[in-house]
C-alpha cells in the first residue's frame, strides 16, 4: 500500500506592541477557518494564539486583558510620553511553544491591525530561522490594506496574501506541495466553509458567528466596502446549524461578527433572532459591531431580546448633523430616540444600550463630543468613545491624511488611535481626557458601573 504523507500546517496570531489592548471578543477568525479549510485538505493543524488573556481576569461574557509586559518603543515611537508594552506572550514563550511541537511545512501568519505589523514581522522572522525550509504564508488585515508596505517589510514570507485572494493562496500551496486541494472554499459563498477550528484552544469562552460580508453603507471612515465589496449574506439555516454544533460543544455564548446585521432583516435578521430564541438553552448574544439605529422597530428590538442580546450595541457617531452627513448619513436624531424608545419598551435597560460616539475626527472640535455625551446621557443610555483611527482605502484617510501630525501614510505605526493622529488647536489630548473623565462622571450619575 502507498503511504500519504500528512502535511502539517501551523497557524500563528502574533503577539502585538501597542500603548493599549484589551480582548474584546477579539479571536483570529480569518485565520481558524483557513486551518479548518486545510485539515478538511488533509493537513494536520496546529495553533499557538500569542495573545493570551489573563484568565483570572477574564470577565463572565468571555472579555479580557491580554498579558502585558512593558517593553521600549521603536525608534518611530521613542518620543511619545506613553507607556508602550507587548501584549501577549513573549518571543521566549513562543519559541518554547514551538520547540514543543513537531515541525511544520506549511505556517499561516495573521496580521490583524494595520499598526501591529511589527509583531507581526517579528514572529515572522522567528519562525523563519528556525523553520528556513517552511512555507510560510502571511495574511490578514495589515497586508490588505498597506499590502506595498507588507512586501517591503515582510520579506520572510513566501507569500503575502490579501483578504481577496485566496485562489492565490490555494495555487501557492498546490504549487509548493505533491498535493492536489480537493477543497477550496470561496469567500463569496458564507454558506459552505468548515466551521473555525476552535477546537484547538483548551476552552472556549465564547464563540463569534460570522453572518456576512461587506455593508451596505459607505461610511467615511470604515474599509469594510473596500476588503469586501460584495455584500454576502449567510443563510440563517446555516447560521443555526453552526448555533447548534457550538451548543453541542458547551458554548453558550455567541459574538456577531457583522457590519451589516440588520440589512434585508426580514429575509435574514429576523429568522436567524427567532431561531435564537427558540432555543430551549440559555444563551447569551452580544454584537461588538453596531447595529444601525434606523433599522430597528418594536419587533426587530423584541426579537433582540427573545433571542438572548445581553446589550444591544448602537452607532451614532455624532449629534451634529454636518459631520453625520458627511460620514455616511445613516441616521438622525429622531429615527435614533425611536429605535431607543423600541429598545426600552422590549425591556432593554439604559446600561444596556451602549451607544459609539467618534472621537478625533480631523478637525473634529472636542465641543461635539461633549454634545453627543449631554444627549445620551440625557437619553439615559450608556456612552462608549470611539477614538477614531485612520484606515487606508476609506475616504477620510485619502482627504485629511497630509493633515495629520505623524505620517500615517507612509507608515502604518502611526495610523494608531493611542496616537491621537489629527490632534489640532480644536481638540487635543488633553480635551480628550477631559472628555473621558467628563464621561465617567455622567455615567456614574445614571448608576452605571463600568
Amino acid at each position: 500500500m502507498f503511504h500519504v504523507k500528512q502535511y502539517r500546517a501551523l497557524l500563528i496570531n502574533p503577539y502585538v506592541y501597542d500603548f493599549a489592548a484589551y480582548s474584546f471578543w477579539s479571536t483570529p477568525l480569518g485565520l481558524l477557518y483557513m486551518g479548518s479549510i486545510l485539515r478538511k485538505n488533509g493537513f494536520e493543524i496546529y495553533l499557538i494564539d500569542c495573545l493570551q488573556v489573563i484568565e483570572g481576569k477574564r470577565k463572565e461574557d468571555g472579555r479580557g486583558p491580554f498579558i502585558k509586559e512593558k517593553v521600549e518603543p521603536p525608534p518611530q515611537l521613542a518620543g511619545i510620553r506613553k507607556r508602550f508594552k507587548r501584549y501577549g506572550i513573549s518571543k521566549e514563550e513562543l519559541i518554547s511553544k514551538l520547540a514543543s511541537m513537531p515541525e511544520p511545512e506549511l505556517i499561516l501568519i495573521t496580521s490583524i491591525m494595520t499598526y501591529w505589523y511589527t509583531g507581526t514581522k517579528e514572529v515572522l522572522e522567528t519562525v523563519r530561522n528556525l523553520y528556513p525550509g517552511s512555507k510560510i504564508i502571511v495574511g490578514g488585515i495589515y497586508p490588505t490594506l498597506c499590502y506595498d508596505h507588507a512586501v517591503l517589510n515582510l520579506k520572510k514570507a513566501d507569500l503575502i496574501v490579501r483578504n481577496n485572494e485566496i485562489n492565490l493562496l490555494y495555487n501557492f500551496i498546490e504549487n509548493s506541495f505533491p498535493i492536489k486541494l480537493s477543497y477550496k472554499y470561496q469567500v463569496n459563498d458564507l454558506n459552505w466553509p468548515p466551521y473555525p477550528c476552535f477546537d484547538l484552544y483548551d476552552k472556549l469562552h465564547f464563540v463569534p458567528l460570522l453572518t456576512s460580508f461587506g455593508c451596505i453603507y459607505k461610511c467615511a471612515y470604515c474599509a469594510t466596502p473596500f476588503m469586501y465589496p460584495q455584500i454576502v449574506k449567510r443563510s440563517p439555516k446555516d447560521v443555526m446549524e453552526e448555533v447548534y454544533y457550538w451548543l453541542e460543544r458547551s458554548v453558550s455564548k455567541f459574538v456577531l461578527y457583522d457590519d451589516n446585521f440588520l440589512y434585508m432583516k426580514e429575509k435574514y435578521a429576523k429568522p436567524i433572532l427567532k431561531a435564537l430564541g427558540n432555543i430551549n438553552k440559555k444563551i447569551d448574544i452580544y454584537n461588538p459591531n453596531a447595529l444601525n439605529g434606523a433599522l430597528i422597530d418594536d419587533e426587530v428590538a423584541e426579537l433582540l431580546r427573545f433571542a438572548g442580546f445581553k446589550e444591544v450595541r448602537l452607532g451614532l457617531e455624532t449629534t451634529n448633523p454636518i459631520v453625520q452627513k458627511d460620514l455616511g448619513n445613516k441616521i438622525d436624531k429622531k429615527i435614533f430616540e425611536r429605535a431607543i424608545d423600541c429598545l426600552k419598551k422590549a425591556g432593554f435597560k439604559g446600561k444596556g444600550i451602549g451607544v459609539y460616539i467618534l472621537a478625533g475626527l480631523p478637525f473634529q472640535k472636542w465641543t461635539d463630543v461633549k454634545d453627543a455625551i449631554d444627549y445620551l446621557s440625557d437619553l439615559g443610555v450608556r456612552a462608549h468613545i470611539a477614538e477614531y483611527t485612520p484606515i487606508p482605502h476609506t475616504r477620510l484617510f485619502d482627504e485629511y491624511s497630509s493633515f495629520a501630525r505623524y505620517p500615517i501614510k507612509e507608515d502604518p505605526i502611526y495610523q494608531n488611535n493611542a496616537l491621537f493622529p489629527f490632534s489640532w488647536e480644536g481638540f487635543c489630548e488633553a480635551d480628550l481626557m477631559f472628555l473621558k473623565h467628563y464621561l465617567r462622571e455622567k455615567q456614574k450619575n445614571l448608576g452605571f458601573s463600568d
